[in-house]
């Protein structure tokens, strides 16, 4: 399918009237289905860039096939990853679909444990644990975690064997040490209610 010059100037216009903010955007046909699900730093930037030479013959079709663009507005790019998925998950946009048949979308965990572990996992449970997303790729879940690992000090051992001293990630920053005592239950607790928050986009 071709891209025709009248709407490609309408999309194109829309991209470089979206603000240069984060969010995510959607692309749609002439019915309103949704083809595909972005997020971006930069809407403005991210958009634009759709109508830039030498794109990949996946873009071009997607462009071709579009009718409209839409976006939604987000504090932060990781509000973005978060709602992409969601839409995601719940469209399933045909542009969306990279990964090969019998695999699943990375999720993430939150064990069930006095002091929760946060990792990722492509299989689900009935464990008590809560899980969110699924991420469309292991980059995207990855990037989150690291976030997470940097702002939230959360234990990432597998497992939680008491110590007299605690290990590399405390020092570092990247853990409360609940296995040295350094922190409360409570006071963890309080760590990861900010974290539940921002998973559901509360926060």
């Amino acid at each position: 399918m071709k891209e025709q010059p009248e709407i490609r100037k309408k999309l194109h216009a829309t991209a470089l009237d979206a603000p240069k903010t984060s969010g995510v955007y959607l692309w749609k046909d002439e019915a309103g289905t949704i083809l595909y699900v972005g997020k971006a730093k930069s809407l403005k930037n991210r958009l634009s860039s759709y109508f830039t030479s030498g794109r990949d013959i996946k873009t071009r079709i997607l462009v071709s096939r579009a009718r409209s663009i839409e976006y939604i507005t987000t504090d932060n790019e990781y509000e973005a990853l978060l709602l992409e998925n969601t839409l995601i998950k719940q469209h399933s946009p045909r542009y969306n679909i990279n990964l090969k048949d019998g695999k699943t979308y990375p999720v993430v965990k939150i064990t069930n444990e006095d002091f929760p572990r946060v990792y990722r996992t492509r299989t689900i449970h009935n464990d008590g644990a809560q899980y969110f997303g699924p991420f469309p790729n292991l980059n995207a879940i990855d990037n989150f975690l690291d976030f997470v690992k940097r702002s939230y000090r959360l234990r990432q051992c597998r497992r939680l064997v008491k110590r007299s001293t605690p290990c590399l990630y405390y020092h570092i920053g990247r853990c409360s040490a609940p296995c040295a005592g350094k922190i409360t239950k409570d006071e963890y607790r309080a760590q990861l209610e900010e974290l539940y928050l921002l998973l559901d986009g509360d926060a």
